[in-house]
This record gives structure tokens, sequence and C-alpha cells, in this order.
């Protein structure tokens, strides 16, 4: 089924904002916004796990002391 049926059978209508005179440049806006997210994802995983491993530590020191 067409996706601009269903959205119109559920009273919904779709309007493109930001429409790109050709295929190619769209299609690669999107893959940099794809890659951009999932490096800020990684980035952010490892800020938590040192940010953690920072925390583990400095108990370890306190429980030392």
């Amino acid at each position: 089924m067409n996706a601009s049926l269903v959205f119109k059978k559920h009273g919904k209508r779709i309007e493109i904002v930001n429409e790109s005179p050709n295929d190619k440049d769209d299609l690669k806006q999107d893959f940099v916004s794809i890659i951009t997210s999932f490096c800020a994802r990684l980035y952010g995983l490892r800020r938590s796990r040192r940010k953690t491993e920072r925390i583990i530590k400095e108990l370890q020191d306190d429980k030392k002391t």
C-alpha cells in the first residue's frame, strides 16, 4: 500500500519542507546525518565509560586512604 494512502486514511498528510532538486544530494545528506548520529552516539558511550571508570577509580582511592 502506498504510504500517502496510509496517511490519508488516518487523516494525516505529508509535507516536504526541504525538497532537494536532485536525489543524489538528498541521499548524500541523509547518509551524512546517519554517520553523524552514529559518531555522536559512540563518542557519548566512550565519554560515559571514561566517566564511570574515573568515578570507580576515585572511590577506590578514597577507600584506600
